[in-house]
């Protein structure tokens, strides 16, 4: 019963993760690719507490040293989930930055043939 009730949790936790995932996607704070990303790895989850071919590793953590293992590794993914999340907020302000300079880029290049044909000098001149 111990396996059973695991395999719930497992499968559980899945379902909690892709919601989380796609909540952040609308929420604009994943991409597409690593949304993705976290999508196929909660159906892995949800997969290996469902099929009983995929959930054989369930039967080594009836010892309770496996389930610190278990703690720690929920740990490390969720770490990694905020990493991914930060990584795709900054790229997202990269590109932000990057349209802010070519707009600004595009208007001082207006602005200098606006001097050029007001002062008949070229451009490089002023």
């Amino acid at each position: 019963m111990n396996g059973e009730i695991l395999r719930l949790c497992v499968v559980i936790v899945g379902v909690l993760f892709i919601t989380l995932c796609l909540l952040t996607y609308i929420r604009k704070n994943l991409t597409e690719k690593f949304t993705w990303m976290w999508l196929f790895f909660g159906i892995i989850l949800i997969l290996s507490g469902i099929v009983p071919v995929f959930s054989d590793w369930i039967t080594t953590f009836n010892d309770s040293g496996y389930i610190l293992a278990a703690i720690i590794a929920v740990i490390i993914v969720w770490f990694m989930f905020v990493v991914t999340k930060e990584i795709a907020r900054l790229r997202r302000r990269n590109q932000e930055l990057a349209m802010h300079v070519s707009l600004l880029n595009q208007e001082n290049e207006r602005i200098l043939a606006r001097l050029s044909k007001m002062t008949g000098e070229d451009k490089s001149k002023i």
